[in-house]
């Protein structure tokens, strides 16, 4: 691997920071714990309030607030090179547009000097699934062209403040799950009298263009700006046109966000669905978009996904975790090829884990040889992607440095970080941090740049 290989992990603010006196709401603060429940409340973001006994993970997250220092002392015990995490915009604008919180600009003013006494490079996302709650309710999201504008400052307002020590940055994460799960990606409602397609359709453009707007800002001071997407390979179960069909679906709605992000034009296929869906596409804002274009792309990896006519809906020649998500190490060489063949721009790996449960023995040891396991193999394939086929990385980040709680489910149970929070799905416990056998493990990864695994 490259001299400067940006070794690492990420975390996120609704996820991890709680801190939650001292903030805004954010979208994932009125999403209660829950496997199979966690979204239930999307479409009406009020209903919280009629369930104040409901356990609400986000709002505490691992007080990442509180332990900052802590936590990133152990980032630089594990050697890191790098950590991603977000900004919340809720923090920095707490309850709308007019108020600048200067409390919130220190902490991450604080959390940046503290990662660059440990050398280590800060990555920032500007929203991580935690859209503030304001913009939903006054402004239904990027639904919304005014939001590409509330956008806009807040982004002005942490580059002015953190351009000096901060050199990536990436504006969205995973924005093509906005696919599935648009209130948390775009923060958005569907209003009565519209189809979720025409609302998520105008809702990707306005996000396009607040992706573009974030460009521009950073370009204008000299950084480097990149998006996330949620990289998945999909295979066809069978060889058959049906199936190829659903694969040629998946693989346009997999990559056409990035399609306008990283080209700078809209697709044909994508051109004709949004305007199918009653969005209107101007002259100027195409000229917006071309004018610019990312710098690098950010990809998610954790699984590839299957193209099925027959409604399959598990590979067969995959292993799954606890959570039934598919163990595909391959697919990490393959997704990379295929963004470097689509894109040919650098590319930084942000996510990729191992989401499942951990046992704390009675000696207080963490054995988890199955997260080395998983991250092995798929480290394996991504030396394969580099050193065989050329692909341009960057830096790899896992999901996560610490365990949070998850984004599907709210839980603290479904672990993946190298460092243990004493923390339960109910919010009980010490919230102390102890090092896995796999934060060991990683240590002399990063120490021989990739070269024990």
């Amino acid at each position: 691997m490259r001299d400067n290989f940006l070794w690492g992990s990420s975390i996120s603010g609704g996820q991890c920071e709680g801190g939650y006196d001292s903030r805004g709401e954010t979208v994932v603060d009125i999403m209660p714990q829950g496997k199979g429940t966690r979204f239930q409340y999307l479409n009406d973001p009020g209903r919280y309030l009629e369930h104040p006994d409901e356990w609400y993970p986000s709002r505490n997250g691992v007080e990442f607030y509180s332990h900052y220092k802590e936590d990133i002392a152990l980032y630089g015990e594990l050697g890191f090179k790098a950590l991603r995490f977000s900004v919340l915009w809720s923090r920095i604008f707490p309850e709308g547009p007019d108020h600048v919180s200067e409390e919130g600009l220190q902490f991450y003013d604080n959390v940046i000097d503290e990662l660059k006494k440990h050398n280590i490079e800060p990555i920032i996302t500007t929203i991580h699934f935690d859209m503030p709650l304001w913009v939903v309710t006054k402004y239904n999201g990027f639904y919304n062209r005014e939001t590409v504008s509330l956008y806009k400052e807040y982004v002005q307002t942490i580059t002015d403040r953190y351009a000096d020590r901060v050199r990536y940055w990436i504006s969205f994460c995973e924005i093509n799950v906005m696919n599935h799960a648009l209130y948390m990606v775009g923060g958005t409602i569907v209003p009565e009298g519209k189809t979720r397609e025409e609302v998520l359709l105008q809702c990707a453009y306005h996000k396009l263009l607040a992706n573009a707007a974030f460009t521009e800002i950073c370009h204008a001071k000299g950084l480097l700006a990149g998006c996330e997407i949620a990289g998945a390979p999909t295979y066809t179960l069978h060889a058959s046109p049906a199936d190829y069909l659903l694969k040629m679906k998946a693989d346009r709605d997999n990559w056409r966000y990035a399609d306008v992000m990283a080209k700078g034009t809209i697709p044909y296929y994508f051109r004709q669905d949004l305007q199918r869906n009653g969005v209107k596409i101007s002259e100027e804002d195409q000229a917006f978009l071309k004018a610019n274009t990312l710098d690098f792309l950010a990809p998610s990896y954790y699984r590839s996904n299957l193209a099925s006519s027959d409604g399959t809906a598990i590979n067969p020649d995959l292993q799954v975790t606890p959570f039934g998500w598919t163990i595909d190490p391959a697919g990490l060489r393959i997704m990379l090829n295929e963004l470097y063949e689509r894109y040919e721009k650098p590319v930084l790996i942000v996510e990729n884990g191992l989401g499942t449960y951990d046992t704390v023995e009675e000696n207080g040891r963490i054995h988890d040889s199955y997260r080395i396991d998983y991250l092995r193999k798929h480290i394996e394939q991504l030396k394969t992607a580099c050193e065989q086929d050329g692909v341009d990385v960057i830096g790899y980040l896992t999901w996560a440095a610490m365990d949070l709680v998850s984004t599907s489910e709210g839980m603290m149970s479904k672990r993946y970080g190298f460092i243990y929070v004493d923390l339960d799905d109910q919010g009980h416990g010490t919230y102390a941090r102890s090092r896995k056998d796999s934060f060991f493990w990683y240590q002399n990864v990063i120490r021989t740049n990739g070269e024990e695994l």
